[in-house]
């Protein structure tokens, strides 16, 4: 299947047009989900500070942080109040969990990434993480000294985040597909207004030129296609021209090799 100008250029502009608007909605969900991210970050650093404050108000009675009680309980009063809350846990400066709303957690090492995030993130008021099947917010915790004895983390499901970015890349997507078929027909129907009078151009001079071709050699004919053809006689003189210098440029080197021989 053989396109012409208009085919062609239209397809081009298309394909532009995709691909900027392809890029488009990557740099916008990508937003949208930091965004989102950050709401939801916000949303639960307001609750590890709650938690953080109680606990870090028994231990300026000079309690040590794994000789408090009733933390596990108060974990667990927090997580029944917000279902999206899949766990909390309270760590010491070695990683080992000391309170969690989950008591099998208890004594076991949290993810290496969490103490990284913590121990990086010691000086300021919180850290997190978004990890593959949940988010994850924590706040440091300090002492009556205020020296960093470890960290509370609370663990949300993704479950709202993922949904939301779907919901958001399916509108995104919609939207994205009605510009492009809209923007397509537009295109096409601009370069065939806009080029119409440019091809039909390019056609006659196309033409005017077979023409003088085959008839370069029959003046009288000739003199009939130059007058045919009246918006080219500038061009059809100067490609006589050449044509004829050509020619005779061809009979000189055709003497000189008869001569030579």
């Amino acid at each position: 299947m053989k396109f012409g100008v208009t085919s062609r250029i239209s397809v081009m502009l298309v394909a532009i047009l995709m691909a900027g608007i392809a890029m488009t909605i990557g740099l916008s969900l990508d937003k949208f989900r930091r965004t989102h991210t950050d709401l939801l970050t916000s949303r639960f650093q307001f609750v590890v500070n709650d938690i953080r404050n109680k606990i870090e108000t028994q231990m300026d009675l000079g309690l040590a942080l794994s000789t408090l009680q009733d933390v596990s309980e108060e974990l667990e009063t927090y997580e029944s109040d917000d279902e999206s809350i899949l766990s909390i846990e309270v760590f010491d400066e070695n990683g080992s969990v000391l309170f969690s709303t989950d008591p099998s957690f208890i004594g076991d090492l949290v993810s290496e990434d969490w103490v990284i995030a913590w121990r990086t993130n010691q000086n300021a008021s919180s850290w997190s993480r978004l990890e593959r099947d949940a988010g994850v917010v924590g706040v440091p915790i300090q002492n009556n000294l205020n020296q960093n004895v470890g960290s509370l983390a609370l663990r949300y499901s993704r479950d709202f985040l993922d949904l939301s970015v779907a919901n958001q890349t399916e509108r995104l997507v919609t939207i994205g597909l009605i510009i492009a078929v809209i923007m397509a027909v537009m295109s096409l129907v601009g370069c065939v207004v806009l080029l119409r009078g440019t091809i039909s151009d390019l056609r006659s001079m196309t033409q005017a030129i077979k023409d003088i071709i085959n008839n370069r050699n029959d003046s009288e004919q000739l003199k009939a296609t130059i007058k045919n053809h009246p918006e080219f006689e500038s061009f059809s003189e100067s490609a006589l021209g050449a044509q004829a210098a050509l020619d005779e440029a061809s009979a000189d080197i055709i003497e000189l090799d008869e001569a030579e021989s």
